[in-house]
């Protein structure tokens, strides 16, 4: 099966098959893929070349995300359903708390079509690929995953009635790999953390076999010279070191230590020594292990990505100097030939031995010819209008050709050199419609902090009078409060004015937080009208609801004092850095919840565990665990359950924070009646908490580390995630030896072998007589 997809000469509708321009659109696809940090891994060939560019686009990466999304949102609908008012079904009256089921078949058909879709998108990967799919290790877990999910969703079919329960849907756990890959940045993050499970096993190892001291210490101290009422304290090794392990998390402390300490004072020791040995120490060496080799594997991860990038310039680089090749482009651009759609240029490989004969072949690209190139790339459109502009300035100063590593400067760091770029022309535009004496009022910082001080004023005055009135709302007959109400309204209508004709509106409505400023000041403006026009219209509720209303936006003006002090501003800004980073760590924190709530559905179902879904389950000793103080029935947990992908979600999002997490354990092992359904939640805490919450904070420590000291108040890249938003530019600094390079080009067949320099006959690298360093860096 995968031979025959292997081997399909698939066309894609509607796209230009150009076999005469494939330099060109080699070129192209590199520059492209240097732009996105993708390796050259994909067939050169003209239709599997069109076939890579249409998956590349928007389009395509759009139907992919939707239909996995589609596909791991199915969790939500399918039976059980989450489609009900509370996942309690033990509270509320049936006929009030009805699970709302899709009719059969209805899932079913999309999750089919979804993994059809699939298995398409598959094939299409192999055929583009430059090496056999059994030899890639990514397409070969692509291939296993709609293998067996495939077969799964046919047995699970063939098994489905109507008149019985569904059948086991375990197989849903692959579903989240659809997601991770698709990703490169999800794929490098896994690798790294697998490169750093050794040292993070370590750390466990010394956990663990602390755990195991303290228990069995602990069951020699306390079995048999103290009882509490409900049993045993510490009366097993199994129970001793279970209470530790929770006490570790400090979830029943200081609950677990009160009989030791009521007994004897100086048992406080045994639990004062183990809470600072494993939650302040191990626990604290387990995050600085996981900071460092997590960080190290990763940024080697990135660096890969950093260098795909100089191999994918360099060899659009060695393409577009081809000497035939720059040749016949040259021409059809001076007879008007090349348009945006197609780049008529003679095919490649019959140019080959041509270009293979020749001693010298251009190490230079025309400017008229690269702007014609960069014409039919796809790129953000900002990147395009400052390539534009560069390509523009180079006319301008009648430089005519770009050497290599004019070339390689222009892509390399064009993130941050677009951001640098974007702040000149932003300082070198002129304002228009605006009165200069205004903007050196309102551009001053006194001018900013006057507003920003009646909020203040207005937000502690607020406060108090709330302490003084019991924390009630605040009534219409509160004269100081609605008096400053009205003057600071009128006030930021006075600075928003003043901003509009001192800035000009263009510069105005292209700022963020004036734009933040302005919705504040008119819904003051408008609330403050009606409010205080007719009041005799409304009731004394909305009356009160509307000047709530209207204290609470002023306080939400006072959080502009973030933007104002330089060091609050460099935690803001750093803090707005971290939200777009962490959408990578969140992804595989969202597979993994995943993964963890269908398996829980599968173990703790209501089918599994009725004593969680009685309120009158009994112990033991037949007595109610509803009046056992401290228990799951007791504390009134019974929306905490697996009955439905939402409700499993929920509690597997508790247990992460690890309140209370013993008492959910506690009841749904009870209830299982397995002694071992416990190891489900350690290893949420395990894989969870200790990893992935420890990577995220060592992502956290590393942003503030990096860009504390800067002070950066913007962000790179115009908000959008990319590769350098990891690696400082120090790091990016790092040189590539030419010899890396010659090599890879060498091995996707974009050189043959070395060429013979143009001074001696000795062999040599290309470009050796021209270039200045046998190094190319990853710097301006």
């Amino acid at each position: 099966f995968t031979t025959l997809l292997y081997t399909i000469k698939f066309e894609p509708p509607g796209m230009l098959l150009l076999r005469s321009n494939e330099a060109c659109l080699r070129a192209i696809v590199y520059i492209e893929n240097a732009l996105s940090y993708k390796s050259l891994c994909h067939r050169t060939d003209p239709i599997s070349l069109q076939l890579y560019r249409f998956m590349q686009t928007a389009l395509y990466r759009v139907i992919y995300g939707t239909v996995v999304a589609v596909l791991m949102l199915l969790a939500f609908v399918e039976r059980p359903s989450s489609l009900s008012n509370s996942s309690d079904f033990t509270f509320h009256h049936h006929h009030h708390n009805q699970r709302i089921e899709l009719p059969y078949g209805v899932t079913e058909s999309i999750e089919t079509l979804c993994i059809l879709l699939l298995i398409v998108d598959y094939a299409a990967r192999c055929k583009i690929s430059s090496k056999p799919p059994w030899k890639s290790k990514w397409l070969v877990a692509y291939g296993v995953v709609n293998l067996v999910y495939l077969i799964s969703l046919i047995v699970f079919l063939s098994e489905q009635t109507n008149n019985e329960s569904d059948p086991n849907r375990a197989y849903r756990i692959l579903r989240p790999f659809y997601m991770i890959q698709h990703s490169s940045i999800m794929k490098k993050m896994l690798n790294a953390i697998r490169r750093s499970m050794p040292e993070v096993l370590g750390v466990l190892v010394v956990l663990t076999l602390n755990l195991i001291i303290f228990g069995v210490t602990a069951h020699i101290l306390f079995a048999d010279n103290i009882v509490v009422d409900d049993g045993t304290y510490f009366g097993s090794i199994r129970e001793s070191m279970w209470d530790l392990l929770v006490l570790f998390t400090t979830a029943n402390n200081p609950d677990v230590m009160i009989p030791a300490y009521k007994h004897n004072r100086l048992y406080f020791i045994f639990f004062c020594v183990f809470i600072w040995l494993g939650t302040y120490g191990l626990m604290n060496l387990l995050l600085a292990v996981i900071y460092n080799q997590f960080r190290q594997h990763f940024n080697v991860s990135l660096h890969e990505l950093v260098k795909r990038r100089i191999i994918g310039l360099r060899a659009a680089f060695e393409i577009l100097t081809n000497p035939s090749a720059s040749k016949i482009i040259s021409e059809e651009i001076e007879q008007g030939l090349i348009d945006h759609d197609s780049l008529l240029v003679e095919d490649y490989e019959s140019t080959s031995a041509e270009s293979s004969s020749s001693k010298h072949k251009p190490r230079w690209i025309e400017v008229a010819t690269l702007t014609h190139i960069l014409e039919s790339v796809r790129m953000k459109q900002r990147y395009r209008k400052y390539i534009s502009q560069v390509l523009e300035d180079a006319n301008k100063l009648q430089t005519d050709i770009f050497d290599q590593q004019d070339f390689v400067k222009l892509f390399i760091d064009i993130e941050t050199d677009y951001t640098e770029w974007a702040k000149k022309i932003a300082s070198q535009r002129r304002r228009t419609f605006n009165i200069p004496r205004m903007f050196s009022i309102v551009s001053h910082p006194i001018f900013e902090m006057i507003g920003t001080t009646l909020a203040a004023i207005n937000t502690v005055m607020l406060i108090i009078y709330l302490c003084q009135t019991s924390e009630k709302a605040v009534d219409i007959g509160s004269t100081i409060v609605l008096d400053l109400n009205i003057f600071i309204t009128i006030y930021f209508v006075i600075e928003q004015v003043m901003r509009i004709l001192g800035y000009g509106p263009r510069d105005y409505f292209m700022s963020l937080s004036f734009l933040f400023d302005l919705a504040i000041t008119l819904s003051l403006a408008i609330l403050t009208i009606i409010l205080y026009s007719d009041p005799s219209f409304m009731d004394e509720g909305m009356a009160e609801d509307m000047t709530r209303g209207i204290n609470l936006l002023i306080c939400l003006r006072f959080t502009r004092v973030f933007l104002q002090v330089k060091r609050l501003r460099a935690v803001v800004m750093t803090y707005l850095t971290l939200i777009r980073q962490m959408q990578v760590y969140l992804g595989i924190l969202a597979a993994l919840m995943y993964v963890y709530a269908i398996i829980g559905m599968e173990l703790f179902s209501v089918e599994n565990t009725n004593d969680i879904h009685n309120r009158s389950a009994v112990d033991k000793d037949h007595r109610l665990l509803s009046k056992k103080c401290g228990t799951y029935w007791n504390l009134d947990y019974y929306s905490l359950n697996f009955d439905d992908f939402f409700a499993s979600v929920v509690t597997l999002f508790t247990l992460m924070v690890v309140n209370n997490w013993h008492v959910l354990v506690d009841a749904f092992s009870k209830s299982r009646g397995l002694s071992w359904a416990g190891f489900y939640f350690i290893s949420w805490w395990v894989v969870c908490v200790l990893l992935i919450l420890n990577v995220i904070i060592a992502l956290i420590l590393d942003a503030f580390i990096a860009r504390w000291d800067n002070k950066e108040d913007t962000v790179v890249g115009g908000g959008h995630f990319h590769v350098h938003q990891f690696i400082e530019q120090s790091e990016r600094s790092r040189a590539l030896s030419e010899n890396e390079v010659m090599n890879e080009l060498m091995r996707i067949n974009i050189i043959k072998k070395p060429f013979q320099n143009v001074h001696n006959d000795s062999p040599d690298l290309p470009s050796a007589s021209e270039a200045t360093s046998r190094k190319i860096y990853c710097a301006n």
